[in-house]
């Protein structure tokens, strides 16, 4: 292996991948694909996803309470104020508004530093980006940009620092963003409560209630960025790979050659800034086969039957691979995949896919 372990490191979860690193570097690896987790790898992986995922939700409870307990001890700091408005009265709870706020700060901050050590963590782990890849600046920066869904436009950064020592607003305000959506929950299910409970809805009870709702969102925050930063830690070399093989099989055949740009189109796989494994396919695609791909000549249903059986089955794990490449298969995407095994493009079903795609996210490489 070509990187050495970092000497930046702190904390308990560095300390583990530590550990682990300096057992491996100094042994040889003649069959360990990069993209593959071994069992050690995928074990330490998991055991920071879940302390990473535990802390996250711990932190959503805590605040809840560090947010109702000192108003109930010490009612006197938390006084209402009265603001008149139009004629009328208005008792507003400003100390406790201010203070709820500061709170909500200090948690996003202390959720960013969670979730980007245990990011850190796992590229410390898969030891990515490698020292001699020539893309080595390129990797770094998409690893810190963690775009979570198409929907989000690639907002969601983690910021150009590549070894996360200044994340960027993009991660805070996915952060807040999710604090709001536990506030709506836990709005919603206070007006629940009140409704179906009436007088027997306490104000002690409709207040902690919040406790699970806010370790949930959390949860899931951090459960989404650490499966994309793993995605991402994975797709260079399963892309490169993959690509590779592709085009010493099938990089003489023209016909092939031809319907890969209808394949991808039909797939919907394009090039996005946001979705960075969909780029870097498009990319090493014309950088290894020598063709452009923004310009699909049109139909090709018709072209299929008429290639080789190994070019057929090369476009069928071709747009297998491209759908399960970025760790998610959208609803498009099932579509299309459907379609094409009505027609026998595609011999696999929507089950059998699914399990490809979970073998690759669970760390076991994209075989197909």
């Amino acid at each position: 292996m070509s990187n050495q372990p970092p000497n930046d490191s702190s904390g308990s979860l560095d300390h583990l991948s530590l550990r682990y690193l300096r057992r491996v570097l100094d042994a040889s690896h003649p069959t360990d694909e990069p993209y593959v987790l071994n069992e050690v790898e995928a074990w330490v992986i998991r055991r920071v996803r879940r302390r990473t995922i535990a802390l996250a939700a711990a932190l959503g409870a805590l605040a809840v309470l560090l947010l109702y307990l000192p108003q109930y001890f010490w009612p006197a700091f938390f006084q209402e104020f009265t603001f008149t408005i139009l004629g009328e009265g208005y008792d507003v709870p400003v100390i406790s508004i201010l203070y709820g706020v500061l709170l909500v700060y200090v948690e996003v901050y202390a959720l960013m530093y969670v979730n980007l050590n245990a990011i850190r963590t796992i590229m410390a782990i898969c030891q990515f980006p490698r020292a001699h890849d020539a893309q080595y600046d390129r990797h770094l920066k998409a690893i810190a940009s963690v775009a979570l869904s198409w929907k989000y436009g690639g907002i969601f950064s983690l910021g150009s620092d590549p070894h996360f020592g200044r994340p960027g607003w993009g991660l805070t305000s996915f952060f807040w963003f999710n604090t709001a959506k536990a506030f709506a929950s836990d709005l919603l299910l206070r007006t629940l409560m009140f409704r179906f409970l009436g007088r027997f809805a306490f104000r002690q009870l409709t207040d902690l209630i919040g406790m699970p709702v806010f370790a949930f969102w959390n949860a899931f925050a951090s459960f989404q960025i650490l499966r994309e930063a793993q995605i991402r830690v994975m797709a260079p070399l399963t892309i490169r790979s993959f690509v590779d093989e592709l085009h010493e099989e099938l990089g003489s055949d023209e016909a092939f050659c031809q319907l890969i740009p209808e394949a991808l189109r039909c797939i919907g796989v394009q090039r996005r800034q946001y979705n960075y494994a969909h780029l870097f396919l498009f990319e090493t695609i014309e950088d290894r086969f020598g063709i452009k791909l923004d310009t699909p000549s049109g139909e090709w249903f018709d072209r299929v039957p008429a290639l080789s059986t190994e070019a057929r089955s090369g476009l069928e794990r071709l747009i297998i691979f491209s759908a399960l490449v970025d760790g998610r298969l959208s609803w498009a995407e099932k579509k299309c995949l459907g379609r094409l095994h009505a027609q026998g493009i595609v011999s696999y079903t929507i089950a059998d896919i699914r399990q490809i795609g979970k073998q690759y996210n669970d760390g076991k490489g994209l075989w197909v």
